[in-house]
């Protein structure tokens, strides 16, 4: 029986051993397998980072600067220009006349902050080769008791571009004081329909919007035929203006289709546009009877402003450079 006692603890001995020696394996493999997938894990972050590289970097470094200025109570912002050069892009550019950016800087955080000093800065911007560029000025401040400025980029095609050619300008504004900061913005203007183009200037939380449209088209088109005119054919500006008020009626530069969402933006009906239109188009919302549509011509080497009320005033739909998409659809005929 004593060597029975003693057989069994042996055993017992041997199988305890045999378990730690496992236990301890098993660590190891664990600890094999963490190092493994720390180690891979951290090759995919370096094949990531390789990657992105100068994009993350720049993200991470804007993240912080912006934070740390934020502390500072410095905001230093712009609705067309940005921490990054994103190209904004403007069809249907006459080629001909002189495009003038209006831009917009301002030192609020939100509605309700500000920041609590003065911020000078710089402008500079570069051209494409087939344009000349200028700026309303090369320096502004942003008052600490207003929080806005602006200036105005104007660029114009050096020789007569065709359909589908484009010029280009960057612009720059440098804070200096009392922090550094850049923003930044690309701008191309791609020639559409010769002649004819539009944009819509608006801010946020302004009631109205304007649609600027603009003709520099030089001649009329015939509409109905007239002493030895016929149908289709071309007058120039000097003859045009030499007709009498009945043979004018008779003629078209410019036919232009505006059409609209009355849910959205209504427009101003005491406008001079609204008042001469030679068609209007109706909805019925609600079962009442709403303006949604309209056609008017615009003279020769000449522009026209419609005016038009937002239903949510805190919207910007500036366009082209500000909303993706066009909040009034313009056509030209």
């Amino acid at each position: 029986d004593y060597c029975l006692v003693i057989l069994n603890l042996r055993k017992r001995e041997r199988e305890r051993k045999k378990g730690v020696r496992m236990r301890k394996k098993s660590k190891r493999y664990k600890k094999k397998a963490g190092i493994k997938k720390v180690t891979l894990l951290s090759l995919v972050f370096i094949l990531v980072f390789l990657l992105v590289g100068k994009t993350f970097g720049r993200f991470v470094y804007n993240e912080v600067r912006d934070f740390y200025l934020g502390t500072k109570s410095f905001y230093f912002n712009s609705d067309k220009l940005h921490d990054g050069l994103s190209n904004q892009e403007i069809d249907y550019w006459s080629g001909a006349d002189n495009y003038a950016i209006l831009i917009n800087m301002n030192s609020y955080k939100n509605n309700k902050v500000g920041a609590s000093s003065d911020i000078s800065y710089d402008i500079r911007y570069e051209c494409s080769d087939n344009a000349i560029c200028n700026a309303s000025k090369s320096n502004g401040i942003i008052y600490a008791s207003t929080h806005t400025d602006s200036f105005v980029m104007n660029i114009r095609a050096k020789n007569q571009l065709k359909e589908g050619d484009s010029v280009w300008v960057k612009v720059y504004a440098d804070a200096k004081k009392p922090y550094v900061k850049s923003l930044k913005g690309m701008f191309t203007l791609r020639v559409g329909k010769m002649g004819l183009s539009y944009e819509i200037e608006d801010v946020s939380n302004r009631p109205y919007m304007d649609v600027h449209i603009t003709n520099t088209l030089d001649y009329y088109l015939v509409d109905e035929a007239f002493d030895e005119y016929s149908v289709g054919d071309r007058i120039d500006v000097n003859r045009y203006l030499s007709l009498s008020e009945d043979k004018r009626k008779k003629c078209t530069s410019a036919l232009i289709k505006v059409n609209f969402d009355p849910n959205v933006v209504i427009m101003d009906m005491t406008n001079s546009v609204f008042l001469r239109a030679t068609d209007k188009r109706t909805v019925m919302i609600d079962n009442y009877s709403y303006i949604n549509g309209i056609s008017f011509k615009v003279d020769a080497l000449s522009s026209e402003i419609v005016r038009f009320y937002k239903a949510n005033a805190s919207m910007n739909y500036s366009y082209p450079l500000g909303s993706v998409n066009s909040i009034v659809n313009v056509i030209f005929d």
